[in-house]
């Protein structure tokens, strides 16, 4: 993940996404809470099918949601 889009492999921006899907949850108390390229946010949208994710397969350790499942802290 590149500040430069030019180095993302989609060429975009990094963008800020909820774990919590405002779709779902709403939008008040609900923060972006991580970052991810602009083609893996557009294609999570709501995160209905996040168990489905080869990214997140096997990850049992924290629920999403979580901020401790962050590799480091957010500001």
């Amino acid at each position: 993940m590149h500040s430069d889009p030019a180095r993302n492999p989609d060429g975009a921006p990094l963008e800020a996404d909820h774990s919590k899907a405002r779709a779902i949850h709403g939008h008040k108390n609900n923060p972006a809470d991580r970052l991810l390229h602009h083609r893996c946010n557009r294609q999570r949208g709501a995160g209905t099918r996040d168990h489905q994710r080869p990214a997140l397969a096997g990850h049992t350790d924290t629920p999403a949601g979580d901020l401790g499942h962050l590799a480091m802290p957010w500001p």
